[in-house]
């Protein structure tokens, strides 16, 4: 396929959420983009529509595409919030990993077994470590 002139051409990158920014970037450049963040919300809720439907029709590979899509909304979205969407995925992967220890070591302190425990059990756990590792935002000091 070839690419008029004056489109960017975007070789494969090591780092595909900011490989999609510069094309969203570039697209917005060009006057192709969302007036408004509401725009980009639906365009997010949308893609998770398609993923269930493609999901319910056992149509996985289909689900896969719209995950593909989902994610590129999603930068998208970083994009209106002027975050960084690799920066805000190590962030939160960093979160997840201390919550999941300090659950993993409450559990432990409670002589309980993970694996024993039930997914209810696990939430109302996973909830105290939240609010124990960010009290301002939950209410508390």
């Amino acid at each position: 396929m070839r690419f008029p002139q004056e489109q960017r051409h975007h070789p494969a990158t090591p780092d595909p959420l900011r490989k999609s920014r510069t094309i969203q970037e570039d697209a917005s450049a060009k006057g192709f983009d969302w007036p408004d963040i509401s725009g980009v919300l639906e365009k997010v809720r949308e893609e998770l529509d398609e993923i269930e439907s493609a999901w319910d029709a056992g149509l996985l590979d289909k689900a896969g595409k719209e995950l593909g899509d989902t994610l590129f909304a999603l930068v998208n979205l970083a994009r209106f919030l002027g975050a960084d969407p690799v920066e805000q995925l190590e962030q939160a992967n960093m979160r997840f990993s201390e919550r999941f220890a300090l659950l993993s070591n409450i559990l432990q302190r409670e002589g309980r077994v993970m694996s024993e425990c039930t997914l209810d059990e696990l939430d109302e756990v996973w909830e105290r470590v939240k609010i124990q590792m960010e009290p301002e935002r939950f209410g508390g000091v």
